[in-house]
């Protein structure tokens, strides 16, 4: 089932939202709104006050991991936090120390021309940490290509979608992770994982956890010249009859020049499966892998 007709599925077998707790939506609404000023106006002591600590700290690592100054690359991203103010508010969701709230219409960051701009789902989420909610992240999902769903929602109706599991806050508020260095080089990981739910830490730093799909993400605290000590941690999934389980891990090197833009100095590809659930490897970055 694609996600749009799972979501299409939630939908229609929606009941009202739970989740109405106005002074809840006053305090959430406050803290983006902070969170949202703080980065119109650079300013990094209000975006410390209103943002989660492990967001801040996760923030950190992914602009310092492409060589990028931090804080001053923060506020140089184009794209704009969305105005809440235009759009329809579906509900709020709350569980333990996290909560969510749901909107939907044209979410506006900046980037397109208004015209252009599609109708979607916008989660805010938040946890709550000592002195208050603060601003985790947010989730857009375009409704492009569910226009059953758009009209439904345009006109009035509700669905019980931010109870479920897929949207549903976690309850749980993330540790805050350490901080990465500057890396030697701009590190990116390929990773196909089908039948696995495989998750891969480069020098002691999580990159990714990817489930029956193929992605690309960025190195935390990229990769060093010598020796990257990698673990791989593979959970077999269930997979269709007839179908095939793959595991493949590159590593690839971004360079920044025009003429050699990437540099792929690992790869690795399972051979036999199901695959040991955890492994050791290491990515060398030297003459060799490098090929100077």
């Amino acid at each position: 089932m694609t996600f749009v007709r799972f979501l299409a599925f939630l939908f229609l077998t929606a009941g009202i939202l739970r989740g109405e707790d106005p002074e809840l939506r006053r305090q959430l609404e406050r803290s983006y709104g902070a969170w949202k000023q703080s980065l119109i106006a650079a300013d990094l002591s209000g975006w410390q006050q209103s943002t989660a600590a492990h967001r801040q700290m996760l923030t950190r690592n992914l602009i310092v991991s492409q060589k990028q100054p931090f804080p001053h690359a923060l506020f140089a991203i184009p794209m704009r936090p969305p105005e809440i103010a235009t759009l329809r508010f579906l509900g709020s969701t709350v569980k333990g120390n996290t909560a969510n709230l749901a909107y939907f219409g044209k979410v506006d960051l900046g980037l397109v021309d208004q015209s252009e701009i599609p109708e979607s789902l916008l989660i805010l989420k938040f946890v709550r940490e000592s002195t208050g909610w603060k601003f985790d992240t947010t989730r857009l999902i375009n409704l492009g290509s569910a226009p059953e769903i758009q009209a439904a929602l345009k006109n009035g109706g509700r669905a019980n979608f931010l109870d479920d599991p897929e949207f549903a806050p976690t309850g749980e508020v993330p540790a805050v992770p350490k901080a990465c260095p500057v890396p030697d080089r701009i590190g990116v990981l390929q990773i196909a994982s089908f039948g696995y739910a495989t998750r891969v830490s480069v020098n002691g730093f999580d990159v990714a956890t990817v489930q029956d799909n193929a992605e690309e993400h960025l190195v935390i605290g990229g990769l060093k010249n010598g020796d990257n000590p990698t673990t791989v941690e593979a959970k077999q999934l269930p997979v269709p009859e007839g179908a095939e389980r793959s595991l493949e891990i590159n590593a690839i090197i971004l360079t920044g020049e025009q003429k050699r833009p990437t540099i792929q100095v690992f790869s690795w590809k399972a051979e036999k499966h199901p695959v040991p659930e955890f492994q050791k490897m290491m990515i060398f970055v030297n003459k060799i892998t490098m090929r100077e």
